[in-house]
């Protein structure tokens, strides 16, 4: 047992001359406290106290050892009093992708007033870092089935295909008619566009083609670039085409955005815990999805 725990011990009977007492000051139990007792007077091989009906009775030897003690632990508890607060202050650690976070949580939790601290990565990674209990919950939009972590349902994102100014002031667009386009057409069409996609495999750009076309794009000319955000700032400058999540097109959209010719596609949000910081979780999950409906 560690000496420096011993001693605390000590120092806290000594000055409340009862077991029952110290106990609750320190939060440890009377037969904890008893052991830690028994433990100091084994370790210095002398009795420090003896018992009466109602209080512990120090000896000599526990007065001279008390004075010993008595000016290093009043400097300890100072120091402990000014970090103290600081240290109850529980600083949030959240994993997310990096567009999520910056278009709808941060401009809320930057006004709370909250302390945070932020890491962005793949779901994937984030759970790893969880798991190490490195960061406390993680906005994910992949489903994690794993032992331990528990998922509440955050929020709906909607994807839609959206252009590039430049490209639906063109002769050949397809949606700028009152009759619906024919679906071959429009396949044709967008295959035949440059896109700015997310990754070489066209991850959500396949979604859009499932649901359009029931089929895998066969896209002609295209630019990768790391995230969303990206995407949306070649769309503005640049001449193309993409498929963006709403939050990121704003309500008042320089962008071409066309939901009734050529459907998007939901993908939900998921607040993800470790089990055992359940209360945190559904404390956070009422006030993450207070600010996504507003």
């Amino acid at each position: 047992m560690n000496p420096i725990e011993l001693y605390q011990s000590f120092y806290c009977i000594y000055r409340e001359r009862n077991l029952t007492k110290a106990g609750k000051i320190l939060g440890l139990s009377q037969p904890a406290l008893s052991l830690h007792l028994q433990s100091l007077e084994r370790h210095r091989k002398e009795v420090l106290f003896r018992r009466t009906s109602r209080d512990l009775v120090p000896t000599e030897a526990a007065k001279r050892l008390y004075v010993q003690l008595a000016g290093p632990m009043e400097e300890l508890q100072k120091i402990e009093g000014q970090l103290k607060p600081k240290e109850l202050i529980r600083k949030l650690k959240v994993g997310s992708a990096r567009e999520f976070f910056l278009e709808t949580i941060l401009p809320n939790l930057s006004k709370s007033g909250e302390g945070f601290q932020v890491q962005y990565g793949h779901p994937p990674d984030l759970l790893d870092a969880l798991e190490k209990k490195e960061i406390d919950i993680v906005i994910s939009n992949q489903k994690l089935n794993v032992p331990g972590i528990l998922l509440e349902e955050l929020y709906k994102e909607k994807f839609v295909f959206v252009t590039s100014k430049s490209v639906s002031l063109q002769g050949d667009f397809p949606f700028r008619g009152q009759t619906k386009p024919k679906i071959e057409v429009i396949q044709t069409w967008m295959e035949n566009q440059h896109w700015f996609v997310y990754s070489e495999d066209f991850a959500i750009v396949r979604r859009l083609w499932k649901v359009n076309f029931d089929s895998r794009p066969k896209l002609k000319e295209y630019s990768v670039l790391p995230n969303l955000h990206d995407i949306r700032t070649a769309l503005e400058f640049g001449r193309g085409v993409s498929v963006l999540p709403t939050y990121l097109l704003g309500k008042k959209s320089i962008w071409y955005a066309n939901e009734k010719h050529c459907h998007g596609f939901e993908n939900q949000i998921y607040l993800v815990s470790r089990i055992e910081d359940v209360d945190f979780l559904e404390e956070k999950l009422q006030t993450f999805s207070k600010w996504m409906n507003r």
